[in-house]
């Protein structure tokens, strides 16, 4: 049976080329796409995968409770967590307590580089297999002074030179012996870092003010991890109910953040992290669930529509192929064999379209690496035995899809009727399933272009709004430690800037700080969004004043006094008017008292998702990060001439980090992933678009041959050409109108919900909808076009002649 389904399924292939390659060229992009799409999402349940009792390890995470409403999720949690877990329970192996604040450079002879590193305990090479490749890991973080690295790290240190028993030293936190290098790992982890060091050093690194206040701290729950191995039997329910108990304890008389009213403790384990929820603080670069459910499903609606295709052509042939099947009926075959005879085509078809996709795949996978959503979730693709093995049952999973119904539709045919009279076959009578497979084709395709139009809508609305400032010729750079006078004093004197600023942190991207405020001692304290800036910077940006003036750097201490304050400030301390709130006192940070010296006008210091809040702009010659010049117009490149070398002079350990401001804004967007997801949607609709086209392609082909004799005899009748293409094409855009009743508000309900994520958003304009609508329409009349005009045009004289 299986020789008979291979010859006959090559058979078909070659006696109907033009219909196999549309089915081949529809089958093989979407596949493509889909094989790239199940490597991502492949990659992502690699992560972590080679720790023992996997199953067994937890993390605990901390859900804080807003007080005005609502929650916000974190992967990190309170370090004495880790310890109160250790010395009053029962119920874990081993726990590890980690701190993600060793981020530093690591000075060896003349070596001087940027490291990212974890303090953890001891515990922590026993609850993860870290393979070593020196040293022994019962031991290497048994000292304070001990530290990991990881083959790279040593590598960039020491090179060839054997790290053991050497001693580096990381800035700001003292000397370090080497103990152990871990061996470059096979597979994906979650955890980020190039050294480890031990937490029993946290405590004279605290007492030192190397490290702010944090083994005690419980209100602090950004930068600590809790991670454990539950033993043998025990249950989570037992974990959970002392996570509820910890929580009571230890925050009921406990003073919490101004935005909070309470915290709650939960697990997930190993297994679950990556893919995962979106949480806060998050370690490593693992893909979200979320995102993986996206791709996933995008996925599915190419592979969908790519088999409507097939199913559509294969229902639409069905004619040709009615007597072989009563033949075959006749001289014995049952109906399990002609459906397993035409599944077993569609699958050998997949198989042939799984050849040329992967060769297509070759081509996409450089183009997917080089979006900004691969390097964030450190995406490398990698081919392996497995994974082929993956794509052979995927094309054999698209093959029975596509060929399910065609092949219950075919063998169900009675040999009597085909043999008969093939033309009592209604394959073509009323709304049928291969009609409705082209309306859904078709409305998807709208449905995609309406919401493609709508992203790039607001994201040019976005990237073209007026801020309220202006971010031209201005270039920042970040200090990175570097005292930023340092730099300062060397760059007002280069020709082409004009004023040379400071700020804590850049402006309008997701770059974020705040503090509580209040409007006087004894009032309830509020968060509110803040920079640090020096005078200069706000004649940058030239922000508007509607009352006061700029900082005065004669007038200012190394100790804050005075504030700016935006418009929207002034509603949240209960100012009546700009002029009312000049010489008023507010309290910043519990006690410290400010002085308001000016409002200005309200503008976006965060990205478009935001809506404007208050904000506090604060003098200060000691925070700054970011040092922001503004520049003469055309003086770009010979002022970047001037600051590299400056810039290795002053520091030799870091690279120069700069970018103008205004491409620092367009890049918010981009870092967040949110064009990679305008692009890949925009693929995707392409791609929709081009299956449903191909398929009402082979449909008016296939239609146009079956009535090639009507069409001769209504010509020689009479009929004009325009009325035959009319005759052949009415059906046809019938159902691309009834395709448009369906996809045009599906579209327009997509739209708007993605917009309503965004304070400030488009209006979806009729327009907008029409175009989408006409593109479909232009797409759907040239497809059909083509072949009813050229059976319209054909001479009558040679349909009629006698086969």
């Amino acid at each position: 049976m299986l020789k008979s389904i291979l010859v006959t399924a090559f058979r078909n292939i070659f006696r109907n080329r033009t219909f196999s390659l549309i089915n081949l060229i529809g089958l093989s992009v979407s596949m493509s796409v889909g094989l790239l799409i199940l490597m991502v999402i492949r990659e992502q349940f690699t992560f972590d995968n080679f720790h023992r009792d996997a199953d067994r390890i937890y993390r605990v995470n901390t859900r804080a409770l807003r007080a005005e409403g609502g929650t916000e999720s974190y992967a990190s949690t309170p370090y004495p967590l880790g310890g109160v877990l250790r010395d009053e329970f029962t119920f874990s192996e081993q726990i590890a307590s980690i701190n993600w604040y060793l981020n530093a450079d690591a000075e060896y002879g003349n070596v001087n580089i940027p490291i990212r590193g974890l303090f953890v305990d001891p515990s922590f090479l026993e609850i993860f297999n870290f393979p070593f490749e020196r040293g022994n890991p019962t031991k290497a973080l048994a000292a304070p002074n001990n530290i990991v690295l990881t083959e790279s790290a040593a590598e960039k240190i020491f090179g060839q030179r054997d790290p053991l028993g050497q001693m580096i030293s990381i800035g700001g936190y003292g000397e370090f012996q080497v103990s152990g290098v871990l061996k470059q790992l096979v597979g994906k982890t979650h955890f980020d870092f190039e050294v480890l060091v031990s937490t029993s050093a946290m405590p004279l690194l605290e007492k030192n003010g190397a490290l702010s206040p944090t083994i005690d701290n419980w209100n602090n729950y950004y930068g600590s991890f809790v991670y454990f191995k539950l033993k043998e039997g025990r249950q989570t329910k037992e974990v959970e109910e002392a996570l509820a108990g910890i929580s009571k304890k230890y925050y009921a008389n406990l003073k919490m953040e101004t935005r909070d009213k309470g915290y709650e403790f939960f697990l997930l384990r190993l297994d679950e992290l990556t893919p995962g929820p979106i949480l806060s603080n998050q370690m490593g670069k693992g893909m979200p669930f979320l995102l993986v459910v996206f791709m996933g499903v995008l996925v599915g609606l190419i592979m969908i529509m790519a088999c409507f295709n097939y199913t559509n052509l294969m229902i639409a042939k069905s004619l040709s192929r009615a007597r072989e099947i009563g033949i075959r009926k006749v001289i014995g075959a049952q109906r399990f064999q002609v459906f397993f005879q035409f599944v077993g085509e569609a699958v050998l078809f997949a198989l042939i379209a799984l050849v040329f996709s992967y060769l297509q795949l070759q081509v996409l996978k450089p183009a997917f690496l080089q979006l900004n959503i691969a390097r964030e979730f450190s995406a490398n693709l990698q081919e392996d035995l497995i994974l082929y093995v993956y794509f052979i049952l995927f094309a054999v999973g698209v093959g029975l899809i596509a060929g399910l119904l065609p092949a219950g539709y075919l063998s169900a045919f009675r040999p009597a009727s085909v043999l008969k009279e093939v033309g009592n076959l209604k394959v073509y009578s009323r709304l049928t399933l291969r009609k409705s497979l082209i309306v859904t084709q078709f409305a998807l395709s709208l449905t995609f272009i309406i919401f493609v139009l709508v992203i790039y809508k607001q994201v040019d609305y976005m990237l073209g709004k007026d801020y309220g400032f202006n971010d031209k010729n201005i270039l920042n750079i970040r200090l990175q430690g570097m005292e930023f006078n340092k730099l300062a004093n060397e760059m007002r004197s280069v020709p082409g800037v004009v004023s040379v600023g400071g700020v804590s942190h850049k402006l309008g991207t997701w770059e974020d700080r705040n503090s509580d405020y209040k409007r006087n001692a004894e009032d309830k304290p509020f968060v509110m969004r803040d920079f640090l800036v020096d005078d200069n910077y706000i004649d940058n940006l030239q922000l508007a004043f509607v009352a006061g003036k700029n900082f005065d750097p004669t007038t200012e201490s190394s100790r804050e006094s005075h504030v700016i304050l935006n418009e929207k400030a002034l509603l949240s301390f209960g100012f009546s008017d700009p002029v009312t709130a000049l010489g008023k006192t507010i309290v910043a940070d519990e006690s410290l008292l400010l002085t308001v010296v000016g409002v200005v006008k309200d503008f976006h210091f965060r990205p478009m998702n935001y809506e404007i809040g208050p904000l506090a702009l604060r003098y200060s010659a000691n925070g700054l990060a970011v040092l922001s010049m503004r520049i003469a117009p055309g003086q770009k490149e010979s002022v970047v001439a001037f600051l590299e070398p400056t810039w290795k002079k002053l520091d030799a350990v870091h690279q120069l980090d700069w970018k103008m401001m205004s491409d620092e804004i367009d890049d918010a967007y981009t870092d967040s992933g949110f064009l990679d997801v305008l692009k890949i949607v925009g693929y995707v609709s392409f791609l929709a678009v081009s299956l449903a086209c191909l398929g009402m392609l082979g449909m008016a082909m296939y239609s146009t041959q079956t009535r090639i004799k009507e069409i001769g005899v209504r010509k020689v009748m009479g009929a004009s050409s325009e009325e035959i293409v009319y005759l052949l094409s009415r059906s046809f855009l019938t159902l691309i109108g009834i395709a448009i009743l369906l996809g045009a508000p599906l579209g327009y309900f997509l739209g708007d919900t993605f917009l309503q994520t965004y304070a400030y958003r488009i209006e979806i304009s009729p327009w907008l909808i029409l175009f989408g609508i006409l593109s479909v329409v232009g797409l759907g009349v040239i497809s059909i076009g083509s072949q009813t005009w050229k059976a319209a045009a054909s001479n009558p004289v040679k349909s009629l002649r006698y086969e």
